[in-house]
């Protein structure tokens, strides 16, 4: 029987937030670089994205059949999209190590998950920061649990400015820029970091040697003018959460990491709700 999921808008008294899952997404629950270990089950949307045995991006659970992550994770080598048998998810995962060496808590055992479809946004180019957005369809659909669960998409409000808000980015990635002094981190790490006005982003970027740094309308910017906390190498694709666990960005792009003056570079998810929903929807059709 085919399901169909419903596009739920929701707003609050900070904002609107969407839900594109049966299950309700909004919960409270109980390396990144100047991060610290999350605690096991304290962000179920997360997930890894493997190849060859190994992780190399996030990604955020939308429902039951969708994932969201960045357009350059599915980017391979020769600038490419890869093909949906190439990459594997893992849900439910803490600790990488103890996945790969089957020894997980048989209580919380992360599971693998493969794919069905691939789809970057339509103007994105493997070359290019801009779109930096994909969706990915699994082949089978997620059954939830206390350890996997959907997140809510921030819906943009023109009415409600993010900057100077704190947000959690997340991820499995390396916890230093210098990857002879970091290392990829094996425990799920998280970091709170500061967003910015894209305007005062781009000023920095361009007065600490970027001069051709454009900050579009759909990208923000969060980190610290002093540096010191950032997503780095293999975050890509993580969500940045504000809000009761409410996805706002990716992700995206940067400078290094947590160098100061050049905060990261996330894809703004709101201003992706429309075509979001519309691959959704379309795919529920066939």
């Amino acid at each position: 029987m085919l399901k169909i999921y419903l596009a739920v808008l929701i707003i609050n008294g900070v904002g609107g937030q969407i839900s594109f899952s049966s299950l309700p997404c909004n919960h409270r629950s109980p390396k990144i670089v100047g991060g610290s270990d999350a605690e096991k089950s304290e962000m179920p949307y997360m997930v890894s994205l493997m190849r060859r045995g190994g992780h190399f991006c996030g990604a955020s659970i939308l429902n039951e059949r969708w994932l969201v992550t960045a357009g350059h994770c599915v980017c391979n080598g020769l600038n490419k999209i890869f093909q949906a048998s190439q990459i594997q998810g893992v849900i439910g995962l803490h600790s990488i190590s103890q996945y790969l060496s089957g020894n997980s808590d048989k209580k919380s055992t992360p599971t693998r998950i493969n794919f069905k479809s691939i789809i970057p946004h339509p103007k994105y180019e493997c070359t290019i920061v801009k779109h930096d957005i994909a969706l990915l369809q699994l082949d089978e659909p997620l059954k939830f649990t206390e350890r996997v669960k959907p997140i809510c998409v921030s819906v943009e409000n023109p009415l409600i400015e993010y900057e100077n808000q704190l947000a959690v980015v997340s991820g499995w990635g390396w916890t230093n820029e210098n990857q002879e002094e970091g290392h990829k981190a094996d425990i799920l790490k998280k970091v709170t970091v500061k967003i910015w006005n894209n305007n005062n982003c781009e000023k920095s970027y361009k007065i600490n040697g970027k001069p051709s740094s454009i900050i579009s309308d759909t990208q923000l910017c969060a980190g610290f003018k002093n540096g010191g906390a950032d997503s780095c190498w293999a975050d890509s694709g993580g969500p940045l959460i504000m809000r009761d666990k409410i996805l706002v960005g990716i992700v995206s792009t940067g400078i290094g990491c947590a160098r100061p003056g050049l905060p990261g570079i996330y894809t703004r998810v709101g201003k992706y709700v429309d075509w979001i929903d519309s691959v959704l929807k379309n795919a529920n059709a066939l």
